[in-house]
């Protein structure tokens, strides 16, 4: 293999869409600085490509895309000497907003070849690493109705699609939570294990973490919950009150079980829909991951 800098996985549907014209111009801008740029299709193999770079001597891979392109380009990077560049070009791109990485992909592919390095945490569901959280209930299938009509259908629309069919279907999870100080069953539709702690006094769907790096799991979820006032929940959740909210719990911890009486769960992980053999193990991985971040 040639000597390059590193390589750039550049995911060109990620929900946020660069025109044709932004695509070539990243493209170019990263050859241009020495990287190898691989465009990720069904085809390639993200994990074993890294892993043979990584054998090679290469330490610099860089994830161009949203929070479910940065997931899969981590995957092989955990506890290992590489490092991580983010240019976020997703829909939500939480993952980024968390560490200050600037949204414009410019300015981040320089903090990704120039900026500081930042040791950060993961968390870890049986064998699948996540840097954000992971969901069971009403989230999954948001995503998963979200996205049934394909990259190219207007996101609005896909957005109320998906809530109109998923208050229609309602789904709950029935699950029993083990943990250091913390054995509960629970029946919800909304549960969320983060990987770290959110700052829940903020507006809505930009919550931050104000650290990634305090080596614990941050776990929240609300009881089943009639329509209404799960609706109720939701208008508290979008004013930066979540905590007023009646029957709203949390709590923290490094590792937990879930069980339930079904032998697969939907979750999400990372903005992406998943299914996963139960239990579930989930635990934290502190400093496992070294990120470049603005100096």
């Amino acid at each position: 293999m040639p000597s390059t800098k590193g390589t750039l996985f550049f995911n060109p549907s990620s929900g946020a869409k660069l025109p044709p014209a932004e695509q070539a111009a990243l493209r170019k801008a990263a050859e241009d600085a020495g990287l190898d740029v691989i465009q990720l299709t069904r085809k390639v193999d993200v994990s074993r490509t890294i892993r043979d770079r990584l054998d090679r001597g290469q330490r610099l891979f860089i994830a161009a895309g949203g929070d479910g392109t940065i997931s899969h380009v981590v995957q092989p990077l955990v506890h290992t000497e590489a490092v991580l560049g983010v240019i976020p070009v997703g829909t939500y791109n939480h993952f980024a907003r968390d560490l200050g990485i600037p949204l414009d992909w410019r300015a981040a592919l320089d903090v990704a070849l120039t900026g500081a390095l930042h040791q950060v945490d993961t968390a870890r569901v049986n064998e699948r690493f996540f840097v954000n959280n992971l969901s069971m209930g009403l989230y999954p299938e948001l995503v998963a109705r979200r996205e049934e009509h394909g990259r190219d259908y207007p996101r609005w629309k896909a957005r109320f699609w998906a809530a109109y069919h998923t208050f229609r279907k309602y789904p709950h999870v029935s699950v029993t939570v083990d943990s250091e100080h913390h054995h509960e069953v629970l029946h919800t539709h909304v549960f969320m294990v983060s990987n770290n702690s959110y700052d829940l006094s903020r507006v809505g769907i930009d919550a931050p973490r104000p650290t990634l790096s305090e080596g614990r799991l941050s776990v929240y979820w609300l009881p089943k919950l009639r329509r209404l006032d799960l609706m109720r929940f939701a208008a508290q959740y979008l004013r930066g009150r979540v905590r007023e909210a009646p029957g709203f719990r949390s709590f923290r911890t490094t590792s937990m079980k879930v069980q339930t009486s079904r032998d697969h769960l939907h979750l999400g992980i990372d903005g992406e829909v998943t299914t996963m053999r139960t239990p579930l193990m989930i635990t934290t991985v502190p400093q496992s991951l070294v990120v470049r971040v603005p100096r």
